[in-house]
């Protein structure tokens, strides 16, 4: 990939990401029988200490492949401060969801109060409710996310300036979820309608094994086809986010004070490359895959653009930044980045 005659260049090596995973798998291991044999009955500690642990390594892992990474013969770089990225990752959407259920728990005492209707009406409730707070707090976490990484990238000498919107990651999570919302509801209504049939054969006596393996059967072109649904939806949901956020964070980048970019991807351009490389991938056993991914990727290419003198840049090839043992061990993270 270049862009004016210069390329990038990736330099990591193939043998460091691979002991890194093999390092990570080996410490899980070794951590899991430590408490197997010291301290029996507190498994799953290691996997908690692995959660607790992980947006560090992904920061880090995000420094060394950005370090690894060049452009016309200049690294980039980022330099996050690694509890501020605790907290944006775990500690924030922790603290969300801890408050979050304490709400809920006042709230369904009281839906759950007053019968069959109210109980039902209160799960309708509880349920929307939860999808519109997790798409708030995405889109809170996201842009500080955005915040985080944008404001602590480089390429050489130069620093990359991101603006990014709370309220406009917030907003984007929100449609997201309105996307989503209605493919949810005719796939709870194809399970519903499945189940009611199979409960009510069973309420007039046809559950013996082989009638009711029938009626299972019968209806599972329904449940496939609820499936089926709900993939369309989250597909779709999917393409506007990465629309949205993308073209929302390339558009308020700017590197140094003179370069800025230009993301000009559109939903309906995005979401049938993205419905053909779900659906019609599986269908061809994987061949077409290729073809679909480079599309997808020389879609997204055709429509960012960099705007700005970039020769007013400081060029010069600096010496290469040695990435620290710590960025190395966690180079088998490779985080996603919307912007780069």
């Amino acid at each position: 990939m270049e862009v004016n005659g210069a390329r990038f260049a990736y330099h990591g090596r193939g043998i460091t990401i691979l002991l890194s995973w093999l390092l990570i798998f080996v410490v899980l291991v070794l951590l899991s029988l430590a408490l197997a044999i010291f301290s029996p009955g507190s498994e799953g500690l290691e996997t908690l200490a692995f959660l607790i642990l992980l947006p560090v390594m992904i920061i880090k892992g995000l420094s060394y492949h950005a370090t690894m990474t060049s452009f016309a013969n200049i690294r980039f770089g980022v330099q996050c401060h690694l509890l501020r990225g605790w907290w944006i990752m775990l500690g924030l959407p922790l603290l969300i969801y801890v408050l979050t259920a304490v709400v809920f728990a006042m709230l369904g005492s009281r839906l759950f109060y007053n019968g069959l209707n109210s109980m039902l009406l209160g799960i309708v409730v509880l349920l929307l409710l939860a999808l519109v707070i997790m798409a708030i707090t995405s889109g809170v976490v996201y842009s500080h996310w955005l915040d985080l990484i944008g404001k602590g990238a480089t390429l050489g000498k130069n620093k990359f300036n991101i603006y990014v919107s709370t309220k406009r990651c917030v907003v984007i999570f929100l449609w997201a979820t309105a996307i989503l919302l209605p493919f949810i509801i005719i796939f709870i209504g194809f399970l519903f309608s499945a189940f009611a049939q199979l409960l009510t054969g069973c309420m007039f006596g046809l559950c013996s094994e082989g009638s009711a393996l029938f009626m299972a059967l019968r209806h599972l072109g329904a449940i496939l086809g609820g499936y089926i649904f709900l993939t369309i939806g989250i597909v779709l949901s999917m393409a506007y986010l990465r629309v949205a956020l993308r073209n929302h964070a390339m558009n308020n980048l700017v590197l140094g004070d003179s370069v800025h970019f230009r993301s000009t991807l559109t939903f309906f351009g995005l979401a049938p490359r993205l419905l053909a490389l779900t659906f019609l991938t599986p269908l061809t056993l994987g061949l077409t895959y290729p073809w679909f991914k480079i599309d997808l990727l020389r879609y997204i290419a055709e429509n960012t653009t960099m705007v700005g003198e970039f020769d007013s840049l400081d060029l010069q090839p600096a010496a290469p930044p040695q990435p620290t043992v710590s960025d190395k061990l966690c180079g088998g993270f490779f985080p996603m980045l919307p912007f780069l």
